[in-house]
């Protein structure tokens, strides 16, 4: 652990620093999801273009990904987190004010920069833990995390109903300061790259790139991923036309498998420094697969009901749960001084690929098919992530 400036912090951060900074960046997703139309009518434009804040957010947050974690690994996670939170706090600031629709997309797009918040944060956790208690401390981190997506967007609708759109933009401005004030005073620097040259930190980097462990545990992560964005892209078509159900048990089911991915959290904090890592992972992609495949046997058999095929996907978030936290260790582990280098890549691509499936989903799905291919591409997906975890297993052999 190097040592950090005369200044601020000089330990490791607590628990609660590090879901701090990692919520910021769940919460900027979903937290202003209810005030999307009132939006549009202010800035007079449709629907599809204030939509751009959410995709163009999620794509412009995965390629800052790439660059953010080789910055942290060369120059410091401490100084890192403090610029971006920073630019995170103005853009926020600047996106509650401005009355122009093209300047308050910029300002949205400079918001992604707080990704560093959850890349940083599990590389801050992979450089202070051995691999057993990371992958329990991350766990835990997940576990708090999973409270966001559910809260996000009801305390989002009361703010729009009350207070009006605005108002969440300068709630993001105030957990930004919030998170610079605990960088400072709670966040030690932690990296241990600081001192190496650029041509040993570009080395480093291809030989993460090379790696056939990095690969392995980030398509564990990338088609977990997908597989969850599967689920979210197809689930209001087949709820709402196919089953014809209410909104409301739309998120109902979102909040069933928001509960799950809490459950596997927990499990995997409780017992990933006393379980082998490798079969834990397994077991959680084995335990993802069993909703999805149950679903569409039901659904191929005729048997099927909504009640029946949206309760059973409770198992993807309880099986991600479990094997997630134990594939960004994996996929840190290659080069634990290069973790936030790996953190950054390997949440990108795995981003890429939520994406990738989730448009895959929407293009394909129909009311005529929207059952059957919605399980299917759910257990395609989840198929996947076991082999690859089979794989993947395999490297935490002789990981400390």
């Amino acid at each position: 652990m190097t040592t950090s400036p005369l200044y601020g912090a000089q330990t490791p951060p607590t628990h609660a620093t590090l879901i701090l900074i990692t919520a910021v960046a769940v919460l900027t997703l979903n937290l202003f999801l209810p005030s999307l139309p009132s939006m549009a009518a202010e800035f007079r434009v449709s629907y599809g273009a204030i939509s751009l804040t959410i995709a163009g957010y999620v794509i412009f947050s995965s390629v800052l990904a790439v660059f953010l974690g080789p910055l942290a690994d060369r120059f410091g996670r401490r100084p890192v987190l403090l610029i971006t939170f920073s630019i995170f706090t103005l853009a926020s600031m600047g996106a509650a004010i401005t009355e122009n629709y093209t300047l308050f997309l910029v300002f949205r797009m400079a918001q992604a920069v707080c990704a560093t918040g959850s890349i940083l944060g599990r590389a801050i956790v992979r450089d202070i833990y051995p691999a057993g208690k990371g992958t329990s401390v991350l766990g835990y981190i997940a576990m708090a995390m999973s409270v966001a997506p559910m809260i996000g967007p009801i305390v989002g609708g009361f703010l729009e109903e009350t207070l009006g759109w605005r108002s969440v933009f300068w709630v993001f401005a105030g957990l930004g300061l919030v998170c610079i004030v605990s960088i400072w005073f709670d966040l030690g620097e932690t990296g241990t790259g600081q001192s190496k040259t650029r041509a040993d930190h570009v080395q480093g980097y291809k030989d993460v790139m090379r790696s056939k462990a990095f690969w392995s545990n980030t398509m564990v992560l990338g088609f977990s991923i997908a597989s969850f964005f599967v689920f979210l892209s197809g689930a209001p078509l087949v709820a709402g036309q196919v089953y014809e159900l209410s909104p409301r048990f739309v998120g109902l089911v979102m909040g069933a498998t928001a509960l799950g991915y809490f459950m596997g959290s927990f499990v995997t904090g409780r017992i990933a420094e006393r379980v082998p890592l490798g079969p834990l992972m397994i077991r959680g992609r084995v335990f993802a697969m069993i909703g999805p495949v149950a679903a569409l046997i039901i659904v191929l058999l005729g048997l099927d009901s909504a009640y029946l095929i949206f309760g059973l996907m409770f198992t993807i978030g309880a099986g991600n749960g479990i094997s997630l936290a134990a594939a960004n260790t994996g996929a840190m582990s290659v080069r634990p001084d290069l973790a936030g280098s790996a953190s950054g890549l390997s949440g990108a691509i795995g981003t890429a690929m939520g994406g990738i499936f989730g448009g895959i989903t929407g293009a394909l799905i129909t009311v005529d098919n929207g059952a059957w291919l919605f399980c299917a591409l759910i257990t395609f997906t989840c198929l996947c992530a076991l082999f690859a975890s089979l794989v993947a297993a395999k490297t935490f052999e002789g990981i400390e």
